[in-house]
């Protein structure tokens, strides 16, 4: 009897443990006994360092996390915009409402070293609710390897000009110096109210050529720039060769000369 009893509480214990751990992950999202997860499988180019277990959150809540990686068959990348990896998800149902059929699918960093997660953009209320089990394009990460070897290539051949150039640029800082200088002269002494002076006649001579530009834009200067061009335009048609035989006559020469 005192063996069967140590038996039953030994039982007991090991229940109420096991009954511990289910409320423990049901409280933290692991488990949830009660409710339906809808479940969606995203495809990438660039998984960008999601694993197994990251969690996925809409509009930054926690409300599952990625459930399998992998990689698609060659047969299914050309026909899904050159995607080759299939992340499988989970998301509770009182989130699953909010994922939209124009819902976005990004994968986000949390912090400048953080952990990787799928971040899921609502889409708008009058899309439809993407329905369970759908697959779905999602948008590739920045490839920071690659924009960081890019960088190192762009800073190496910036390098590679200045060494090559090296004596030029130095001419240059030196003449710019020096201009600096002869313009800070400049600016002390007689040489300063000489400058002073130039600057007052540039504006003077600015306000000038203002009046004179607001005065051609009057309807007098219109009127006049209409008789000039109607002048040109009866000059252009005289007969040439008649005025030429007009003033060949020799009662035109006695008169003229």
């Amino acid at each position: 009897m005192k063996k069967s009893g140590k038996e039953f509480l030994v039982g007991c214990l090991v229940a109420f443990a096991v009954l511990l751990l289910f409320v423990f992950g049901w409280l933290m999202g692991v488990v949830g006994p009660f409710s339906k997860e809808a479940h969606f499988r995203l495809l990438y180019s660039f998984a960008g360092g999601v694993e197994v277990g990251s969690p996925v959150r809409v509009s930054g809540i926690k409300v599952g996390k990625v459930d399998r990686l992998e990689f698609l068959p060659a047969e299914e990348q050309g026909k899904n915009s050159g995607a080759t990896v299939r992340v499988s998800i989970s998301v509770s149902p009182r989130a699953a409402i909010a994922v939209k059929m124009d819902s976005k699918f990004f994968v986000n960093m949390a912090g400048i070293i953080g952990e990787r997660y799928i971040e899921i953009s609502p889409g708008s209320e009058a899309s439809a609710i993407l329905s369970d089990g759908s697959e779905v394009r999602g948008v590739d990460p920045p490839r920071i390897d690659q924009l960081l070897s890019q960088g190192y290539g762009v800073f190496g051949r910036i390098q590679d000009f200045i060494e090559q150039n090296e004596r030029t640029i130095t001419d240059f800082l030196a003449q710019t110096n020096k201009l600096m200088g002869e313009a800070n002269k400049l600016m002390k002494g007689d040489d300063k109210r000489r400058l002073f002076t130039l600057i007052d006649n540039l504006n003077l001579i600015t306000d000038d050529m203002k009046k004179l530009t607001h005065r051609l834009t009057t309807p007098e200067a219109d009127e006049a720039y209409t008789e000039m061009r109607e002048l040109i335009r009866r000059a252009h048609q005289v007969d040439k060769d008649g005025l030429k035989k007009f003033f060949q006559e020799e009662g035109i020469r006695a008169r003229i000369f």
